[in-house]
């Protein structure tokens, strides 16, 4: 393994910077470090050039807003100009944002669910027809909140053979009770399915969510998270290389298949149903 392209959404800062910093540093790939700000973006890159100088050159800033139809766009445009006669090996959608950032329900369901799909669909074209690989940043928040809905919603998550109709209806049945309160728990289960629905309609590649753990970042300051963000990497590091079991599957930070309706803590046995 070595020189593989990876796209990774929200690499400037938390885990995004440390999974773009440990791809360049110790897998030796060429990484597309996506920002929605290009200073931002920059100035991380630059972190990773300090800290190891053989990466100069090696690495790129992708302009990425995952909100903006016509910046995901551009992003991908600009990206396959870019790769020229070279495909991409991965993406990894990252960017997401909810709980301590303080922002509206709008914008989380925004970043972190229609965002995602934003992205997938623009680069999809771009990826390695058979090796290709996505790996969708989750989070526990998504089982948490799926084991106190009904079991109908739970079905219809459950479902590898679910639709994007029905993942967006899950959203909007969820706002149509009130505040959105819980819109980082809908939008972490429900991107989830997606993983799924994606897996089932694109079966050459291959496709996981996976969660990162409890991780001192931004999002959840003063939650009492101890981790690193480097210590948030192990399972989206194992999904982008590992030889996989499945496609289409959710995994916790320990790298091991997890249910999407029940909080699985790492060390505890795999989830083995459908």
């Amino acid at each position: 393994m070595g020189g593989e392209r990876i796209l990774v959404t929200g690499g400037n800062s938390g885990i995004g910077l440390a999974l773009c910093k440990q791809l360049a540093t110790e897998h030796d790939c060429h990484v597309y470090l996506g920002s929605r700000s290009m200073e931002s973006g920059s100035k991380a890159l630059e972190s990773i050039f300090s800290y190891a100088p053989q990466c100069t050159g090696k690495n790129e800033v992708v302009n990425i807003d995952v909100m903006s139809d016509a910046s995901v766009t551009e992003a991908a445009n600009s990206l396959r100009t870019a790769l020229g006669s070279e495909v991409l090996y991965a993406v990894v959608n990252n960017a997401g944002t909810g709980l301590a950032h303080g922002v509206a329900p709008e914008v989380i369901l925004d970043t972190n669910l229609y965002g995602v799909k934003r992205v997938c669909e623009a680069f999809l074209p771009l990826l390695h027809p058979v090796e290709g690989r996505i790996v969708n940043v989750g989070s526990g928040a998504g089982p948490m909140w799926l084991n106190k809905q009904s079991a109908e919603t739970k079905a219809i998550i459950n479902d590898a053979n679910v639709t994007w109709q029905q993942i967006d209806g899950v959203v909007k049945a969820e706002f149509s009770r009130g505040t959105g309160v819980n819109a980082y728990g809908v939008s972490k289960s429900c991107v989830s399915a997606y993983t799924a629905l994606l897996a089932r309609t694109n079966p050459n590649l291959k496709c996981s969510s996976v969660s990162p753990g409890f991780i001192d970042t931004a999002i959840v300051r003063g939650f009492g998270a101890k981790k690193s963000p480097e210590e948030g990497t192990v399972s989206i590091r194992h999904y982008l290389f590992a030889k996989l079991e499945g496609n289409g599957w959710y995994y916790g930070s320990d790298a091991v298949r997890s249910p999407l309706d029940v909080l699985r803590n790492p060390g505890e046995p795999p989830y083995t149903g459908k």
